[in-house]
């Protein structure tokens, strides 16, 4: 398993690609499962599903909303199509306790 610092994103001013700019605060840690591939992307802008399981410590409170926001990294900053960066989007499919079912998306931009 994985050890992840968690951060919540305080402030929303920016879009997704500038989020850096926005306010950040620590939000604990969390462990995380290796990537599990549930769906096969296209080969070309769709790169795919993955499923892991993230298990908060005792300790830590369960922050879903900074599991989402530590995981997902969406756009670019190039100002053309076809750069083939990758946006990755994290959503929580389902919780159990402090452990919680993570679903992420893979794209590129083609």
């Amino acid at each position: 398993m994985e050890t992840v610092d968690l951060e919540r994103r305080l402030t929303r001013r920016y879009v997704d690609t500038f989020s850096h700019l926005d306010q950040w605060a620590d939000a604990g840690r969390v462990k995380l499962t290796p990537l599990r591939q549930v769906r096969h992307g296209n080969g070309y802008d769709d790169g795919g599903t993955y499923i892991r399981w993230a298990k908060f410590p005792r300790n830590t409170p369960v922050d879903v909303r900074a599991l989402e926001d530590t995981l997902s990294h969406w756009g670019c900053h190039h100002e053309w199509d076809c750069c083939g960066c990758q946006s990755i989007s994290t959503s929580v499919v389902h919780r159990h306790g402090r452990r919680v079912v993570l679903s992420t998306r893979v794209s590129f931009n083609y």
